[in-house]
């Protein structure tokens, strides 16, 4: 079995199968986390939390009879076979059911097409290129244009050679840390970042950005450079700071 905390437990074929399981994204390995995104890539959500759980309890489905499938579970003590119906499967699938979320831990895969990732959390990564990520995003959310991200992953993964396309697990890897890491940005900047239901028009993603460039400068031109290539944490703590002091100064007004 997969060695991990987490403990499942499910009574199947007249046996009590003990499964371990991952219990979050953090935990998942670079090949766990690839065969995760590949899945929920590929097919319908209730399919791909079978595969991602059949997958992490060493499982495979050898021939479905009736109500039962009959599987082969890997076990430390070799192959076993057992009868499995539609409840225990979806007992089973209990212990997953966090993948269908993107939660707010951001996971990227280190590696694509040979090229290295810059930091998954944006640590040392200067100002400008988040602005472009978010724009790029943005721009994702209201076209679902596969080439916004692909322009993503030429700034995650920066090589002299940009990517033409991606396969259909990696655009969605790249649309899911994205999402992860604006729920944690939510969460470490509540102030700036609130939570909302998307931007409606191209005009005020650019007008959002402009904003974001100007607080920072205050207006003026001639430190946009400095502004820009500044670390993106340090810009948002800015920035998180600039709103909560706006806030607090329009609630004394009231």
């Amino acid at each position: 079995m997969i060695m991990a905390e987490y403990k499942h437990t499910v009574n199947a074929d007249g046996r009590t199968l003990n499964f371990h399981f991952p219990k979050s994204w953090q935990e998942l390995t670079q090949r766990q986390l690839k065969a995760v995104l590949v899945f929920l890539s590929a097919y319908d959500n209730t399919t791909a939390l079978l595969r991602i759980t059949l997958f992490f309890a060493n499982t495979v489905i050898v021939e479905k009879k009736g109500g039962t499938a009959i599987c082969r579970v890997a076990t430390d003590k070799g192959i076993m076979t057992v009868n499995f119906t539609a409840e225990d499967l979806l007992a089973l699938t209990e212990a997953m059911q966090w993948v269908m979320e993107p939660g707010a831990y951001p996971v990227l895969l280190d590696e694509l097409g040979g090229r290295k990732a810059i930091n998954k959390f944006l640590h040392g990564v200067p100002f400008e290129t988040y602005i472009m990520l978010d724009n790029l995003f943005q721009g994702y959310l209201m076209s679902r244009n596969a080439e916004a991200v692909v322009a993503m992953a030429n700034l995650i993964y920066q090589s002299p050679e940009n990517f033409k396309s991606l396969q259909l697990y990696e655009q969605f890897s790249i649309v899911q840390w994205y999402t992860q890491l604006k729920s944690l940005f939510s969460m470490e900047f509540p102030n700036f970042l609130k939570r909302v239901d998307g931007i409606s028009t191209s005009s005020s993603v650019r007008e959002a950005m402009n904003a974001q460039i100007r607080a920072l400068t205050g207006g003026d031109v001639t430190k946009e450079a400095q502004i820009l290539a500044i670390d993106t944490w340090r810009a948002l703590t800015e920035l998180d700071a600039k709103a909560r002091e706006a806030n607090d100064f329009k609630n004394k007004i009231k």
